[in-house]
């Protein structure tokens, strides 16, 4: 056994090397990380322009795919979606730039996962992508976004206020195979406008909650809230939405709720009234299915 004063005399401190030796060696492992980080790079490039090219009906153009090795990252530069790709006609949705900065990998799916980034026509999007071998995972996380600037992307949306969103989307052989959705708002607003022939004055809801998740074919709606206490119009929905991955608008509504108007809107629109006195009410709250396509919601009775 040492004895105390041998063990004091052991010299715990790394070994002294001259300063070009440290140099040397430092050098030396940056040169094998970069040997051995450089072709993975070069393999995450080639898995984003693959993700690119392979998704059917949608035609995805780019002018060029970059890397920059500090801070890692993948540049996609003007990247232009057509409108095919959510089953539609019109402009397609440009951007100048999508920078994709490389976070390490995942296990869920299994693949290089990155930090994404970019401006759409006035609205900064982020987001987390992870591009696996049996598909890639998209993670939005508290997205804030002015819904009046959304008038860019889809003219026919007339809609103001911030809404924050969170989404969990899937894709398995170019396929959605998981959708989760949470989308909120506290000063949602109908701006006035004309809805075929019918002239409605701004209208502040205030209150907006869609809470929706992918269940087999079907995405079921858990809640769809509209409107508060003093709001002109208070709608509450569930049910769920038979999904058309196709062409979202064409998937079908089969969802079940009441919608309730204040005394002041039923005066300045009498119609409504009328319109509406064909529905069971409970208390104040006429009780009603929505049915039909998306884009043309067929409203009927409960019974």
């Amino acid at each position: 056994m040492s004895s105390k004063e041998e063990l004091e005399e052991i010299d715990y401190n790394l070994p002294r090397l001259g300063k070009s030796k440290w140099i040397t060696s430092t050098l030396i492992v940056f040169i094998l990380g970069f040997i051995a980080y450089f072709p993975f790079m070069y393999k995450v490039k080639s898995t984003v322009k693959k993700q690119l090219n392979g998704i059917p009906g949608c035609s995805v153009d780019y002018d060029d795919i970059n890397l920059e090795f500090f801070l890692p990252k993948v540049i996609i530069k003007d990247l232009v979606v057509p409108q095919s790709c959510f089953g539609k006609f019109g402009d397609p949705i440009k951007m100048d730039a999508l920078y994709f900065y490389f976070r390490g990998l995942s296990f869920s799916p299994f693949g290089p996962h990155f930090k994404i980034e970019t401006n759409l026509q006035g609205l900064p999007i982020e987001s987390y992508l992870t591009a696996g071998i049996g598909g890639i995972a998209i993670n939005l996380r508290e997205n804030v976004i002015e819904m009046k600037k959304l008038k860019k992307l889809l003219p026919a949306l007339n809609l103001s206020g911030k809404v924050t969103i969170d989404a969990l989307v899937k894709l398995s052989g170019q396929k959605l195979s998981d959708l989760k959705l949470n989308i909120r708002s506290k000063d949602f607003t109908l701006p006035g406008q004309d809805i075929k022939g019918f002239k409605l004055a701004t209208m502040r809801l205030n209150n907006l909650l869609l809470k929706a998740d992918l269940v087999g074919k079907k995405l079921k709606v858990h809640d769809f809230i509209l409107g508060d206490e003093e709001a002109a119009v208070r709608a509450n929905f569930k049910g769920h939405i038979n999904m058309n991955q196709r062409n979202f608008i064409a998937s079908t509504l089969d969802l079940s709720g009441e919608v309730a108007f204040s005394n002041d809107f039923l005066e300045k629109y009498a119609i409504i009234k009328l319109v509406m006195n064909k529905f069971d009410k409970k208390d104040e709250f006429y009780q009603i299915k929505l049915s039909g396509p998306l884009s043309r919601p067929k409203p009927s009775s409960l019974r």
